[in-house]
């Protein structure tokens, strides 16, 4: 950060606040009403949103002996997370009244004279982020109080700092509008796709297209099918439609159960293999492809991360292989229901456990016209129904083989999948562009802060007191400040008692690491000093120290590098 514009001055938020953290608050001390009690998530959710629904308090008399004590948080006073997404900054507001987790986050009190939405902005600039996350050097990552205090920020002068967050609110307000309102286009895609399956599904979308059209009576076509099939015992108990919903169909359409819309061929309708007939053991990295929920739920079926069995494997579960321009379904889910097609070009593949085929007799429907059918209301509602009241929600395939497809003439099929099919080609090309459009509004945001850093967003005002002299007000407000001074001064002193511990320790330092409440019962100093000084043995350049997650303590534990 060179070249600054006249006036500005360079220097770090360790000049501009006082910061520290909070007072301990065991878990034990929890509560499920009081006083908020905010983590860092919280402190990111009132950030990013300004609103948090907490589910953590503190009793009164423990908050208010806290406050009297250390202190709480004030308005103007800024909040900042210390774990997880760091850096995220939070402005307190008229009103707020809550306390905090120690180390979680930390906390910059107001010295009056500084501008914290200037600085709270300025927290979401680019410069100040790679600082806050190059502070975060441990193995877990954390901004420590040390990190902070060292943070560079360009400071305008306060005059010219209040115009910059004017300027940036005012844009803020026009980019928020925006984002809301791209954001809004997916939940109306969704909708508008919805409501064209229901229309298409009803015989709505193809009302006019029938007046004109000469079809195939598909009733007719039925029972032809099922007369061939009497010769066939096995193919004589496919089962017809368990119950007819009460929704009118156009005179050509019947409802038709998956059962008897499956070829006649052998275990064209199925699922994956049970239990102890495909296990872990089975897998191999080459072979024949095995198929997947997350495969069909993704509708995407490359080699990359494939499973796979060997040939004879493969052989045994001959009667779960799907080929081709078969569709399959999941039958687990929330809800169950997801449909996709097998590619073409496919080689054959073995289904697994929670997936159903379905190979359509092409004499009475396609897979692309079940692709779509079976992701409309009407099914979908059918579908929960079945699910309805079982915990893990599940589609039994004697279930699904006699749910009821509006199944309407082949050739009306293949109008409405093509009416689908464009229709949601052009909501996607304009949810795409929506999708971009927010993106560009994000970089927008970027380049806006960064030429509000730079000095570039508002013009200098030469009659604007240059921003040394609002520093040199801050240092004389702390000098003013005896008790305050004092303490500063005691605690630089205990905190090297705190570092010489560590050091008298490191030696002997345990292989297995050791916890920070260990630590905190062995020193009979300040708990923020050995807070403090941990941070700096975790974060210096040559850290001394690294955090580990131990699994059989559950806990996070201090081990030496």
């Amino acid at each position: 950060m060179s070249d600054l514009p006249k006036g500005w001055v360079e220097t770090t938020l360790g000049h501009l606040f006082e910061i520290t953290s909070s007072k301990r608050v065991h878990q034990h001390e929890w509560t499920k009403a009081g006083v908020p009690f905010y983590r860092a998530r919280e402190i990111k959710r009132l950030a990013r949103e300004g609103s948090v629904e907490n589910e953590l308090f503190i009793s009164e008399e423990l908050f208010q002996r806290y406050a009297a004590e250390f202190g709480a948080p004030a308005v103007g006073d800024l909040m900042v997370t210390a774990v997880g997404t760091l850096g995220e900054c939070y402005r307190v507001r008229k009103g707020d009244r809550f306390y905090f987790k120690d180390a979680s986050v930390l906390w910059l009190r107001s010295e009056g004279s500084a501008n914290t939405e200037f600085v709270a902005k300025a927290f979401s600039s680019k410069d100040v982020r790679e600082q806050v996350h190059q502070g975060g050097g441990t193995t877990v990552g954390t901004y420590t109080i040390g990190s902070a205090k060292g943070t560079v920020i360009s400071l305008p002068p306060l005059a010219e700092q209040k115009r910059i967050v004017a300027k940036l609110d005012a844009l803020n307000t026009k980019s928020a509008r925006a984002r809301t309102e791209l954001a809004r286009i997916e939940t109306l895609v969704f909708r508008y796709k919805q409501a064209l399956l229901s229309k298409a599904f009803s015989g709505e979308l193809t009302q006019g297209w029938r007046l004109g059209a000469h079809q195939s009576d598909i009733g007719a076509v039925l029972k032809s099918v099922r007369a061939s099939r009497q010769n066939s015992p096995k193919l004589a108990r496919r089962k017809a439609v368990s119950e007819v919903p009460q929704a009118l169909l156009p005179d050509t359409w019947r409802w038709i159960s998956p059962d008897e819309l499956a070829a006649d061929a052998s275990y064209s309708i199925g699922i994956g293999p049970f239990g102890s007939n495909l296990v872990k053991a089975d897998y191999r990295a080459r072979g024949v492809r095995l198929v997947f929920v997350r495969d069909i739920r993704r509708e995407e079926f490359s080699s990359e991360n494939a499973v796979f069995v060997d040939d004879a494997k493969a052989a045994e579960l001959h009667q779960h292989w799907v080929a081709g321009g078969d569709l399959l379904i999941t039958k687990m889910g929330d809800p169950p229901g997801d449909t996709a097609i097998f590619p073409l070009e496919q080689p054959a593949a073995v289904i697994t456990a929670d997936c159903i085929k379905v190979r359509p007799h092409l004499d009475l429907t396609s897979s692309e016209f079940l692709y779509w059918a079976i992701r409309s209301k009407i099914l979908k509602d059918q579908i929960l129904q079945e699910t309805k009241g079982v915990a893990q929600q599940k589609l039994s395939l004697d279930r699904f083989r006699q749910i009821a497809i509006p199944t309407p003439p082949l050739e009306e099929q293949h109008e409405i999948v093509r009416r689908i099919e464009s229709a949601f080609a052009k909501i996607d090309r304009m949810a795409g562009q929506a999708k971009r459009a927010l993106d560009l509004v994000g970089r927008l945001d970027e380049a806006i802060l960064a030429k509000a850093f730079r000095g570039e967003l508002v013009p200098q005002d030469e009659n604007d007191e240059p921003a040394e002299h609002l520093l040199a007000r801050i240092r004389a407000e702390r000098e003013k400040a005896p008790k305050e001074r004092k303490r500063t001064v005691k605690r630089k002193s205990t905190m090297l008692t705190a570092r010489d511990f560590l050091n008298a320790k490191l030696p002997n330092w345990p292989n297995d690491g050791i916890s920070f409440q260990d630590l905190r019962s062995e020193f009979s100093g300040s708990y923020d000093d050995l807070k403090d000084a941990v941070f700096t043995f975790l974060s210096d350049k040559d850290a001394l120290l690294q955090q580990v997650f131990d699994e059989k303590r559950s806990a996070m534990t201090l081990r030496k590098r």
